[in-house]
């Protein structure tokens, strides 16, 4: 599948008018039920920055045998979409069944009080005081396991400044992992990032980073290490196999330092790196739980990849040797695994509402359950993963558990039907919605910046370019600089895309298309009507205090969505 093949794979219908729905369930508290193995497993991987182009099935121009088979033996998703298309917001929307924007994590409201604006970004964080799909499986007999990148929880202690006061313990940026005091002070703080997550619903933590490695603030620890969290997942596993359970697997890769990149010689990404330094420093246990680092570049040749694309091939190794080790448990049967990336590559769509960012590879993979050689091509997204996993385990759900995503169980039984007609999406400054057909992406501006904006005020670019007439859409300048490069409407304030003829969204045709945008616009409103006290421009019935918009005209609309 080539980059247009891969946007343009399911576009057929008109604009269909849908919104959120709230599946709250039956009852506020969640017995505790038996531990039968006839629940089904749950292994939920997510990568990092990973796009079409990384994945040889949906036409990269890699060597992915693992994950290719996967896609062959499940279901395709070829219309598969991150709400939010940066980590956090779209982790926390995978886990909760919740748009980001809803989140009441300390971070978020201190940067988004009440009535004010949301900026969705790396600011979301889960809550301890509310549900997501490990919390509410936890109190339905799973025992459930967190492995990998977090992103998720405890913003205030990713800055080094902010070290000591949580607790954490320093060291300076070139301290040698070897050396015993730095080593134990990595492995401490490891093991406190462990601890802090479980209260979110996880009773195995373990082989976490904080975020991205780059806040491990270490020259040396600055490298992909699959290995170790492979390992960390095989432990969860075995320890678990008479016991249903949820694995949450993230990895580091693609994120950055970019992994097909080289310095003196050697790539980032961590193949040419000591396998002994991990997220918690240096570990004298060997990590033989999937190929060599070295027969990965030497398979990569021998499929004629250049060197630079053995990266993908390592990340596939990491996931066939999960599926490997399931099936060597004797429990491939029992257990359903999602793949799924968490948006887009900087390269192409991150830290935007565009189609290289939302757009995603996502499979299942279930034997004798999912059906082999299938492709889905109904819009379905990241809200919808907590919602489904529930379902598919027969989970008691809480009756003050507020969820926007659908059930995907049908579809896993076999059914072509649409879930949904219509998605929304929030990143930063902008708001979307998307049909099949069309996409209208929206960005307004808080009062403050707005006036600014009119003043002929300027705003911080960059590091090294000069400043730009208006701000970025994140508040991470370097996502915006990129994101801004690659996609030629990011400033645009009103944007329509016709996704059936034109994919990429080269074209904006708002001017061309009055109708059609009034009726995309129209139906962002009814899904910003939902957000409580969150203001948006003309869009929302309620407006900042002191910014006079011009209110959308209201929008009769009978909400419909399949269950």
């Amino acid at each position: 599948m080539k980059r247009r093949e891969f946007l343009k794979n399911s576009v057929s219908v008109a604009i269909g008018l849908s919104v959120i729905p709230n599946t709250s369930c039956q009852q506020t508290s969640c017995p505790k039920s038996d531990t039968s193995k006839q629940k089904p497993n749950v292994v939920f991987i997510i990568t990092d920055d990973q796009s079409w182009d990384s994945l040889g099935f949906m036409g990269g121009d890699v060597h992915t045998p693992g994950i290719d088979r996967m896609g062959r033996e499940g279901i395709v998703f070829n219309n598969a979409n991150m709400t939010s298309t940066v980590c956090s917001p779209s982790r926390y929307s995978c886990l909760t069944g919740r748009y980001a924007g809803r989140c009441q994590g300390p971070k978020f409201m201190q940067l988004h009080p009440p009535k004010t604006p949301t900026q969705v970004e790396n600011s979301c964080e889960l809550e301890k005081n509310k549900w997501n799909v490990a919390k509410v499986l936890q109190q339905n007999g799973y025992v459930t396991g967190f492995v990998g990148k977090s992103h998720l929880v405890n913003h205030n202690w990713l800055a080094r400044e902010n070290w000591s006061k949580n607790g954490l313990e320093s060291y300076r940026q070139n301290a040698d992992p070897r050396d015993p005091e730095t080593n134990r002070k990595m492995q401490y703080n490891h093991r406190k990032w462990c601890d802090a997550m479980k209260p979110y619903g996880f009773d195995y933590v373990d082989g976490v980073y904080p975020a991205n490695l780059r806040e491990l603030f270490n020259d040396d620890l600055n490298v992909h290490n699959l290995e170790w969290t492979v390992k960390k997942a095989f432990t969860f596993m075995e320890q678990n196999k008479q016991n249903p359970f949820f694995l949450y697997f993230s990895t580091t890769l693609h994120h950055g330092p970019v992994p097909w990149e080289q310095k003196n010689g050697k790539f980032y990404t961590g193949l040419d790196a000591d396998p002994h330094i991990t997220g918690e420093g240096f570990v004298k246990e060997n990590f033989d739980v999937m190929p060599s680092r070295k027969s990965v570049f030497e398979r990569n040749a021998a499929a004629g990849k250049k060197p630079n694309k053995a990266f993908a091939l390592w990340l596939d190794d990491g996931i066939a040797a999960i599926l490997n080790k399931i099936k060597q448990l004797g429990i491939e049967k029992d257990t359903l695994v999602i793949f799924v990336s968490d948006h887009g590559s900087w390269r192409h769509g991150k830290a935007t509402l565009h189609e290289f960012g939302m757009k995603v590879p996502m499979i299942m993979y279930w034997p004798g359950k999912i059906k082999p050689n299938q492709s889905y091509d109904e819009i379905v997204s990241n809200i919808d993963f907590a919602p489904t996993i529930m379902d598919v385990c027969g989970a008691n759900k809480p009756s003050d558990y507020y969820i926007d995503g659908l059930s995907l169980k049908h579809v896993i039984e076999g059914s072509g039907k649409s879930v949904r007609q219509s998605l929304f999406g929030e990143l930063g400054f902008s708001r979307c919605v998307k049909t099949k057909d069309w996409k209208y992406i929206a960005i307004r501006y808080p009062k403050a910046i707005q006036d600014k904006i009119n003043r002929g005020g300027k705003f911080s670019n960059f590091t090294g370019h000069p400043p730009v007439s208006r701000p970025y859409l994140t508040r991470n300048n370097h996502l915006g600089y990129h994101a801004s490069i690659v996609n030629p409407h990011y400033w645009e304030i009103d944007q329509l895309y016709d996704l059936q003829n034109d994919p990429e969204e080269n074209i904006n045709v708002y001017d061309k298309y009055p109708k059609v945008a009034s009726e995309m616009k129209m139906l962002l409103s009814k899904y910003l009507d939902s957000f409580p006290d969150r203001p948006f421009g003309e869009f929302t019935a309620f407006g900042e205090p002191g910014y006079k918009v011009e209110r959308m005209p209201k929008m009769n609309i009978e909400i419909q969505e399949t269950t």
